[in-house]
């Protein structure tokens, strides 16, 4: 078979590679899309991210970036009884302390699927 002909999940690791060669101390974490798997065999190719370094924290049991975790901390808060007297600028002010105050992991992140 001519491997030039093979469908592969990731065809060029260079940019990979070089993100853990620059960075061998950060974890690797891996996402799993929806389209990853289609219950037919207990394993399945799918496309994969060429990787990219992010942080990210854990929010809810999902990891999320740094964006992401203030837009969902907002909208999370913006009813909350402890916050619902604030003005829109103390509440933002409030929110962007949050955030600076939460722990985020810096790692190697492919996403697939």
């Amino acid at each position: 078979m001519n491997k030039t002909n093979l469908n592969c999940s990731l065809n060029d690791t260079s940019n990979l590679r070089k993100l853990i060669i620059e960075n061998p101390e950060l974890p690797l974490l891996i996402f799993c899309g929806e389209n990853s798997w289609h219950d037919e065999y207990p394993y399945e190719q799918a496309d994969a991210s060429e990787g990219k370094v992010k942080e990210l924290t854990l929010y809810n049991n999902y990891w999320i970036d740094k964006d992401e975790y203030e837009e969902q901390l907002s909208d999370d808060l913006c009813d909350a009884p402890d916050y619902k007297d604030l003005s829109d600028e103390d509440y933002f002010k409030m929110i962007k302390k949050k955030v600076e105050e939460t722990e985020f992991v810096k790692a190697i992140v492919i996403y697939v699927g």
